[in-house]
Formats: C-alpha cells, sequence, structure tokens
C-alpha cells in the first residue's frame, strides 16, 4: 500500500516546489547588464544636475539609468527598467511631470526617490547603481 502512494506523494512535492519558485506578483528579475559609466557634470547635458532634485537620464543600464541629485554631494542613479513584470516591453520607469516621483505608466507603479514603490503592483525597489563623485566627475557603476 506504500508504494502505490509514492508517485502520487512525489507528484505533490514537485508541483509544490515548482509553485515555489515562481516569482509572486510578477517581480521576475530584471536582466544583468555590466554599467561603468564616467559622467563629467560640467557637460551641458548634464546642466540639470546642479540643483539639488535635478535630474538627467542616460542611455546605460537595461532600458536607461534616471540620475537624480539629492544633495550637493549624493547623487542617486536608478535603473528604468521597473521591477514588476520586468521583460515586459513597457516596463520602463520615467520622473513623473510633477517631478516628485518616478512612475511606470504601463503597469501605474509609483517609486519615491529612494527608489521604493508607494503605490501600484510592484512591491521591490528600482534597481541602484552605486555612484561616487570625484571633483566634477560622477561615476555609476554595478562593479567593484
Amino acid at each position: 500500500m506504500g508504494s502505490l502512494n509514492r508517485p502520487l506523494i512525489f507528484a505533490l512535492l514537485l508541483l509544490s516546489v515548482i509553485a515555489g519558485c515562481e516569482e509572486s506578483g510578477g517581480d521576475n528579475q530584471i536582466p544583468f547588464v555590466f554599467v561603468d559609466e564616467t559622467i563629467n557634470l560640467n557637460n551641458f547635458e548634464f546642466l540639470d544636475l546642479k540643483t539639488l532634485g535635478g535630474h538627467v537620464t542616460i542611455n546605460a543600464g537595461v532600458r536607461g539609468i534616471i540620475i537624480y541629485r539629492e544633495s550637493n554631494t549624493v547623487y542617486r542613479a536608478f535603473e528604468k527598467n521597473c521591477t514588476y513584470q520586468p521583460l515586459d516591453a513597457c516596463a520602463d520607469v520615467e520622473v513623473d511631470q510633477s517631478g516628485l516621483f518616478l512612475i511606470d505608466p504601463c503597469c501605474s507603479s509609483k517609486f519615491n526617490f529612494d527608489g521604493f514603490p508607494f503605490e501600484g503592483p510592484a512591491t521591490r525597489p528600482l534597481l541602484e547603481y552605486r555612484s561616487s563623485v570625484s571633483g566634477n566627475t560622477l561615476r555609476i557603476t554595478n562593479s567593484n
């Protein structure tokens, strides 16, 4: 009798493992790409980063990187790829027209400038790259 239940038990265990591996809420992984960008903050294209709260978007990372000036010495660099269903073609975060938060118009997830979601289906923060400033040079990287 015990040997008849083994296939059933194995099938149930297999189904529970498969179900446990699925991501909930569409939060798949953002694809990894190497990032190592050096930006001269005196260049005209980065003029908006001269003021606190200023932001620009550069063509790097998976879908682009939003750089936000938080303080005189702190710049935040966020991947534009939304963390909710990041493999969808429209999972693209941008700065809201108000300039007060980040939004993915496709899924309506909203993120503060710390990268954390506060509205919508996204539950994970935006991917943030390391940034460091030396003089007028800003370096953004995901390597050591």
